[in-house]
């Protein structure tokens, strides 16, 4: 029971991004066949749709975080000495760990801010679209101040 409580915190951000995918999947399918059997698409479909679309880009981009998925091109990092090459990281890290934490900051604010906006059809507030900003940039910290914390504690010998 503990590691499956375990796993679900380790890929909290790839389930929920499943789960969003799955909204996608089933409204835009149900739109889909709503107007073509029946010819009456529910106006709420695009909204739903928009909304888990966005969550899913977002925690995707977490989760391929926390994986180290991302792309990067290291030729030139690799071709300095271990020691510049230690500096040089350490400094990419710190910058990636305060442009995570002003996304965090900035995604609230935006996120609060838009609370008072409505969505068009479900008169839902924006909040809910905007808020997957900074709940995967909050994510996407933590997991940075972990490999920082990883890379501060490394010895030379095995970076």
């Amino acid at each position: 029971m503990i590691r499956r409580a375990g796993s679900i915190f380790t890929n909290f951000d790839s389930i929920l991004g499943c789960l969003a995918l799955a909204v996608v999947i089933f409204s835009v399918t149900y739109g889909v066949v709503m107007r073509y059997l029946f010819g009456d698409p529910p106006v709420w479909i695009n909204e739903v749709s928009a909304i888990a679309f966005t969550w899913m880009v977002f925690l995707g981009a977490s989760a391929a975080y926390k994986r180290k998925m991302h792309i990067g091109i290291d030729l030139l990092v690799n071709r300095l000495s271990p020691g510049v090459r230690r500096i040089f990281l350490l400094a990419a890290q710190l910058v990636l760990s305060v442009f995570f934490g002003y996304m965090v900051v900035y995604g609230v604010i935006f996120s609060i801010e838009s609370y008072a906006q409505p969505t068009s059809i479900m008169r839902l507030p924006n909040t809910v679209f905007y808020s997957a900003v900074p709940v995967s940039f909050a994510l996407m910290l933590f997991y940075q101040l972990g490999n920082l914390w990883t890379h501060l504690q490394a010895r030379e010998d095995e970076r």
